[in-house]
């Protein structure tokens, strides 16, 4: 039977990417064509780290944290301040459940742990107890189904990396009949097909496509690897696509500062969760906290840039001690990277000329772990917080933090189907397909931490669901 369809053709290795091929391949036995320009799986998914968001799941219920879609939902629509698809939003927000659940049951990836991460009601950010950042975990798990596949049954699965798609071939109906891509040996081939899902991310390394349409970016560092040019988006674009919020890219507030390489364009990014578990943002030119740590990515970035140091804008994260053990692996890996290093009270206000004294720094961690009064900048939820005891020796991690350039929340709109909508939000193109950053709609002026994975995991796999209806 394979030898006689024509295979789907998934244009990126992220997680959108990887989602659609497994529910294509697993669920509905539909052979998958991948490619990608870069010379590994994975692109900007694999670094996630504070995890995937999802309402009324198993592991909330088990944690008694009430959630539900609605809930999310507002969260979300909040987030977006009256941009983005509130179509997208409900579907985002509604299948959340399944998506945690699919990755719980097809790949045994536990997604046992959650943390509350800015602008979101409740914890509802999962990721796994096990010594695996999400999303590296949920990379791997999904990436090694589709690797094994290619080995053991080649009609159904191929990987084609260091492959650059470079146009689309279409009929005189606009309907998909094939794709063409640059192989290594810079020759253009051209796969026939009928349905091509674009999830080849967002454009956050590009100073060209920053230069368009957010040119107050373009000199930030960025977290994205040098493959996030917007190739998707150009050619979306080219074809008629209604692209739409392409303005609103994202800058998360907390990249680490390296120590030994401060001037890198490239940062890695401080996880969410290192806030959303207890940790605290601190200005260095005040010594103190100056906003909560648990708003929208934006506010927090409004905050730093008004109250930290104009000429080199940068704060300080200050966690405890119980923020280390709860989040042990991945504050591991940083100690290792020297981005956090473990001190004191006293050492953190010598090393860094704190204007305050050690007293005065104690007094600002109490007031903040002080759960019996409210918190100065109406944070809720405090937890793994500092105690009532701390003084001069008081054992704390700090980094160096700075707002970074992070992810595009504009690309081609699609509809609740994953299809690519033109200027008329119209079908495109029959058998023309979006998933995660190249589309847009989902996410509005501004992106909840954790629901970049889930994004990826929701319309990869209602694309693949969408497909499938042409085999039937």
């Amino acid at each position: 039977m394979l030898a006689t369809m024509s295979p789907v053709v998934i244009v990126g290795t992220g997680l959108a990417g990887l989602a659609t091929g497994n529910q294509l391949v697993n669920k509905y036995k539909i052979p998958v064509i991948l490619l990608d320009k870069a010379s590994s799986i994975g692109g900007n998914s694999i670094k996630a780290s504070s995890g995937i968001n999802g309402a009324m799941t198993t592991t909330q219920n088990a944690l008694n944290v009430k959630d539900t879609p609605e809930l999310f939902f507002n969260d979300t629509l909040k987030s977006a301040k009256a941009r983005g698809s509130q179509l997208l939003m409900t579907k985002l927000s509604n299948d959340s459940k399944l998506a945690i659940q699919w990755l719980q049951s097809e790949f045994n990836i536990k997604l046992d742990l959650l943390a509350q991460l800015g602008g979101h009601s409740v914890p509802r950010t999962h990721r796994s107890s096990g010594k695996l950042p999400p999303g590296f975990e949920i990379v791997q798990a999904l990436s090694n189904n589709l690797k094994t596949l290619s080995e053991s049954k080649p009609d159904l699965v191929k990987i084609l990396l260091n492959s650059k798609v470079v146009d689309l071939n279409l009929n005189n109906d606009s309907a998909i009949t094939g794709i063409q891509y640059m192989n290594e040996e810079n020759e253009t081939i051209t796969i026939q097909t009928k349905h091509v899902v674009f999830c080849s991310g967002g454009f956050s390394f590009s100073r060209e496509m920053l230069k368009e349409f957010a040119p107050q970016l373009m000199d930030l560092p960025t977290t994205n690897g040098s493959q996030t040019t917007g190739d998707g988006q150009k050619l979306l674009s080219k074809l008629g696509a209604n692209m739409i919020d392409m303005d609103q890219v994202q800058v998360h507030p907390t990249g680490f500062i390296d120590p030994n390489d401060r001037q890198s364009h490239w940062k890695f990014l401080a996880a969410e969760a290192l806030r959303g578990l207890g940790g605290i943002l601190i200005a260095p030119n005040t010594g103190k906290r100056f906003v909560n740590e648990l708003d929208t990515r934006d506010n927090v970035t409004a905050a730093m840039n008004k109250t930290c140091p104009k000429d080199d804008v940068r704060a300080l994260i200050v966690m405890s001690e119980n923020v280390y053990q709860a989040y042990k692996n991945n504050m591991d890996f940083y100690l290792f990277k020297k981005l956090i290093k473990k001190s004191t009270i006293k050492d953190l206000v010598d090393q860094y000329n704190l204007p305050v004294t050690v007293d005065e720094f104690s007094n600002e961690l109490i007031d903040y772990s002080n759960e019996s009064t409210k918190d100065t900048f109406n944070r809720a939820h405090i937890i793994n917080n500092f105690g009532s005891s701390v003084n001069s020796d008081t054992p704390i991690y700090v980094g160096e933090v700075t707002p970074v350039v992070h992810f595009t929340m504009g690309g081609a709109k699609i509809n609740n189907k994953a299809e690519v909508l033109d200027k008329n939000d119209k079908v495109l193109s029959k058998g023309l397909y979006a998933a995660g950053e190249v589309s847009g709609g989902v996410h509005g002026s501004n992106r909840l931490g954790g629901s970049s994975l889930l994004e990826c995991v929701v319309f990869g796999r209602t694309a693949a669901d969408s497909i499938s209806e042409d085999f039937n």
